[in-house]
């Protein structure tokens, strides 16, 4: 019994190795073996970020120095500061060009330093930077040579004929102001001929706000005198207002009051045909208005948070704006400005203001 079971034992695993074989498991033949191919799992390609464009902006921006000394307007939005240190002041854009302020003062630095008070100099200057040829190289254009009560202001442009000598400059625009004792050099790299205006109107702008024996040649740009017709638009807010003072005169008689009674009760008169300040006897001196301010009180008049006249850096024209709330500041018309520095607003559209830290009672202030 016990040899009949090994039999059978044997017998079948005889036939799972037959069986095996045929499928070929474990077949040594490698012809006969099946390869398994892995396909790699796709790696989704990163999409780079978007490189950032700077958008020129047609008006100017006015820079002021960290130790408030000089001011300059920029060309437009693409220029940014590069140096704001004692004497040295720079700027860029990365495809217009560069410029560089420099400042220098006493016996010493004045002794090492070489003025272009002649076109001739101006031309040996430019022939010891970087070893080039008058003509060839580059050419003096527009040279100018000014005294201002002693003080030299010399201003004139080299054309880059060969711009390989100038790092791809096509022109540099200089101006110097100097006299015995100090001197400031504005040089402007200009690296497109369609900008080239704007970057010399930004050297013009130059502004010597510091204390500086120089600063006659390069003062503080003022604001323009309000024009005629601004003055004819001051006439009409105060025609505005004396209307209102009359309208309100009008309900008063309708109550039923004496308007010649309260003249001589209050000893003044409701209308000035000389534009003289009118106050309103009714009124808690609190809240006394003035004729021409627009319903504006003595208090926001003179309350630089509730009331500011700036002024147009393109040509000085003044308005009053007051906040909104909501961090910005708006005219009489509804148009939003807002201030990128204590000094310096832009309005919806851009354009460029300046305040001197005034109140409206600056431009309510009268003519004399």
């Amino acid at each position: 019994m016990r040899n009949k079971r090994i039999l059978a034992i044997s017998a079948i695993a005889i036939s799972a190795s037959v069986f095996m074989a045929a499928c070929s498991f474990g077949g040594s033949n490698p012809d006969e073996s099946v390869a398994v191919s892995v396909t790699p799992t796709p790696v989704a390609t990163e999409t780079p970020a978007p490189t950032a464009t700077i958008a020129p902006n047609v008006q100017a921006t006015t820079y002021t120095s960290a130790d408030k000394s000089v001011a300059i307007n920029l060309p437009n939005a693409t220029w940014a500061n590069k140096t704001d240190e004692a004497d040295t002041l720079s700027f860029e854009s990365p495809d217009e060009g560069k410029i560089l302020i420099l400042h220098g003062q006493g016996a010493d630095t004045m002794a090492s330093t070489v003025i272009p008070s002649t076109q001739d100099m101006a031309t040996s200057l430019e022939q010891a930077d970087g070893d080039k040829v008058d003509g060839t190289d580059f050419e003096i254009q527009d040279y100018t040579s000014t005294d201002v009560n002693g003080i030299g202001v010399y201003t004139y442009t080299t054309k880059m004929l060969n711009t390989e000598k100038s790092n791809g400059s096509l022109y540099v625009i200089h101006k110097v102001i100097a006299n015995d004792s100090e001197y400031y050099s504005i040089e402007a790299s200009v690296n497109k001929e369609d900008v080239l205006s704007a970057v010399k109107s930004s050297v013009d702008s130059f502004q010597i706000l510091g204390d500086s024996s120089l600063k006659e040649a390069a003062p503080k740009q003022a604001a323009a005198s309000t024009p005629a017709a601004d003055n004819a638009n001051a006439a009409s807010s105060d025609a505005n207002a004396n209307a209102a003072d009359s309208s309100a005169a009008a309900d008063t008689s309708a109550a039923g009051t004496d308007s010649s009674a309260a003249t001589d009760t209050t000893g003044s008169t409701d209308s000035s045909s000389d534009g003289s300040e009118s106050y309103d006897s009714s009124s808690d001196s609190s809240s006394t208005t003035i004729s021409n301010s627009a319903g504006f009180t003595d208090e926001q008049l003179s309350n630089t948070d509730e009331t500011r006249t700036i002024y147009r850096n393109s040509d000085g024209h003044p308005l009053v704006i007051t906040p909104d709330g909501n961090g910005s500041w708006v005219d009489f018309d509804g148009n939003t400005y807002n201030f990128t520095s204590d000094e310096d607003a832009y309005d919806e559209n851009g354009t460029s203001y300046y305040w001197h830290g005034e109140g409206a009672d600056v431009y309510y202030m009268p003519v004399q």
